[in-house]
């Protein structure tokens, strides 16, 4: 009787805040989605968590997105802080070395020469920045720290169809033609992939609405599952973008298959919806796409590839066992949308996938407790270990693992 009385006092404040917190959410709704169950093949493919042997050092580096490494003895960390770090493992010290204008996220080098960097950036949830703070495509000059803006507006396109793949050149708009009518600023720079020559870079924009931002800026999205992640093609050569993606669910990790020297398909997860897709951009199957994985176990972000052709990932967040229920009665999202974020269920699970080269085969999956590191955002094979960048704002240090020490089927 006590916990119904509870109940029936708590519900009109509930009420409240929903129509609070709903009111001033802008998050659109997909259609109901038809989750199934995670595929036995995965669930055999579990192993024992490997983090208890976890190794934390450069402590002073703080939570994450992405790392790319120079070369043995340097790196560089896209910081939750605003800034771009650079890792020495010769002292074994990292530090501020590049601030963007609002956050970075993804990073690679520019082509073969390794000589700049480019990031994604983008706003972070919580955080206040400048009004004319641009989202976008960063290049940084390694020996000069020279910050250019390659990249800051995209073509304002209509509504595409679900699940698009454009193989069509001729979609092309060149950056010196763009303008209030036919183009907008970048919403969200997410991740990156670079091209062998440097002269394509493409870009994944998980979502397009105003104030976009990562982090828990993001989480909307997950709930809302609306079908407006795009890929874009951004070449350098031509100084023109066009889509190659769209209509697909928060596009977050890319790689990229090259084939004679031009990308014959790229594969990316769609995170919110629990998947890796490829889709192919040249060749026979030009303008499809093929679900490689669906119904993973966590929230798969990043992808990076090792010296042998296995495609690694991090799954930032375990599945919610409500994911099912959630998305298969989208008329339930307004009501989750309308609360606080701090009243939305949460994991402090995180974990990895391994896969080959094809994606489609699962040889290695582990979860873990949120113990010892939260929140990996992707997983990156360097050498004889692999680095797992946390994206946690109170996380600290860089955190890696004996490549020898985690086992594959």
């Amino acid at each position: 009787m006590k916990k119904w009385l509870i109940g029936i006092s708590v519900l009109p404040a509930l009420i409240l805040i929903t129509y609070i917190y709903g009111s001033l959410d802008e998050t659109q709704i997909g259609p109901s989605y038809q989750l199934a169950d995670v595929p036995e093949a995965v669930l055999q493919a579990k192993m024992q968590d490997p983090f208890e042997n976890l190794r934390i050092e450069m402590q002073e580096l703080p939570g994450h997105d992405d790392i790319v490494f120079l070369n043995d003895s340097t790196a560089f960390a896209s910081g939750m802080d605003g800034w771009i770090w650079k890792l020495d493992f010769a002292t074994g010290k990292a530090s501020q070395w590049v601030k963007l204008p609002v956050n970075p996220a993804g990073l690679q080098f520019a082509g073969p020469e390794r000589d700049t960097l480019l990031a994604c950036a983008s706003r972070l949830g919580g955080e206040d920045y400048p009004e004319d703070a641009r989202v976008g495509l960063y290049e940084i000059e390694l020996k000069t720290r020279e910050v250019r803006p390659l990249l800051l507006q995209l073509p304002r396109l209509s509504d595409s169809a679900p699940d698009s793949v454009s193989p069509d050149p001729d979609s092309s708009l060149k950056l010196s033609e763009m303008n209030a009518s036919n183009s907008r600023p970048f919403a969200l720079c997410n991740d990156l992939a670079v091209s062998q020559s440097g002269k394509e870079i493409y870009l994944t924009e998980p979502f397009n609405r105003q104030k976009a931002a990562m982090g828990s800026g993001a989480v909307p999205e997950a709930i809302g599952l609306y079908p407006h992640g795009k890929i874009w093609l951004y070449d350098r050569e031509a100084n023109s973008v066009r889509p190659v993606v769209s209509g697909f669910t928060f596009a977050d990790g890319i790689l990229l298959d090259e084939q004679d020297g031009k990308v014959d398909s790229i594969v990316f997860t769609e995170t919110t919806k629990f998947r890796m897709i490829r889709a192919y951009i040249r060749g026979e199957k030009a303008g499809q796409f093929e679900v490689l994985q669906e119904n993973l176990p966590g929230l798969a972000d990043g992808l990076e590839r090792d010296s042998q052709g296995r495609i690694w990932t991090g799954l930032i967040k375990k599945r919610s066992g409500l994911m099912k229920l959630v998305h298969s009665n989208p008329w339930i999202k307004p009501l989750l949308l309308g609360l606080p974020q701090w009243l939305l269920p949460m994991s402090k699970d995180t974990g990895i996938m391994v896969f080959d080269s094809s994606g489609k085969k699962v040889l290695h999956y582990s979860m873990h407790d949120g113990s010892r590191i939260r929140d990996i955002s992707v997983a990156v094979p360097h050498g004889d270990r692999v680095y797992f960048p946390s994206f946690e704002k109170d996380s600290r240090g860089l955190f890696s693992l004996d490549l020898a020490g985690i086992p594959f089927r």
